[in-house]
């Protein structure tokens, strides 16, 4: 079939439906052009900025609310393709409209769980040092005795190792190697360790 005879087919369809099914399928149409959109867009990585959020109707911090792009086209996808459907099977419109609604208030909570759980996942990456308190490290580079600067450690917290600066109260400095307790926090990048 050629790229003509498809366009003359689906201009004869589109011809033949009433103005009820003209609004649900256009709108239908619509929806699934620009969900193909988005997906491309999120292919290439350019998916990052959703600039359509309404203050205060979203969940904290994750950019994704009710009325964001990606629900409401899940929304308009849904309410369209299902009430255009609902009376091409014989429903009255008012039956199609509410199908329509229930559909698409569906997707679009769907969707919004979907990127909420998704968002959960997501981690800023930020260090929280107090998590260090009772870790145990080993030395990287000699902590001095009497608190004195220069010191390093490794700890391993929350899932990931960090070298942190390290001082000592002890009257022996600590070796390079030596296993060590972090008994407290100096700063955000500072622990006081001791020996083990």
């Amino acid at each position: 079939m050629t790229t003509l005879a498809i366009i003359d087919q689906v201009g004869g369809w589109w011809t033949g439906l009433n103005g009820a099914k003209q609004m649900f399928y256009g709108i239908g149409v619509v929806a699934t052009l620009v969900t193909v959109l988005l997906g491309v867009l999120s292919v290439i990585g350019m998916d990052h900025h959703e600039g359509v959020d309404s203050p205060g109707l979203h969940h904290e911090g994750d950019g994704l609310g009710i009325f964001s792009v990606r629900p409401l086209t899940g929304f308009f996808l849904a309410f369209g393709w299902v009430g255009g459907i609902a009376l091409d099977n014989g429903l009255p419109l008012f039956g199609a409209f509410i199908c329509a609604v229930l559909a698409g208030g569906s997707v679009m909570g769907g969707v919004i769980a979907m990127y909420g759980a998704m968002m959960k996942l997501k981690s800023d990456g930020t260090m929280d040092v107090n998590q260090a308190v009772g870790a145990v490290g080993t030395v990287y580079v000699t902590v001095p005795a009497h608190k004195g600067a220069g010191g390093q450690v490794v700890v391993n917290f929350s899932g990931r190792q960090e070298t942190l600066a390290a001082l000592s109260g002890a009257a022996q400095p600590i070796a390079s190697g030596e296993k060590v307790k972090v008994i407290s926090i100096v700063d955000g990048r500072t622990v006081l360790v001791e020996a083990l």
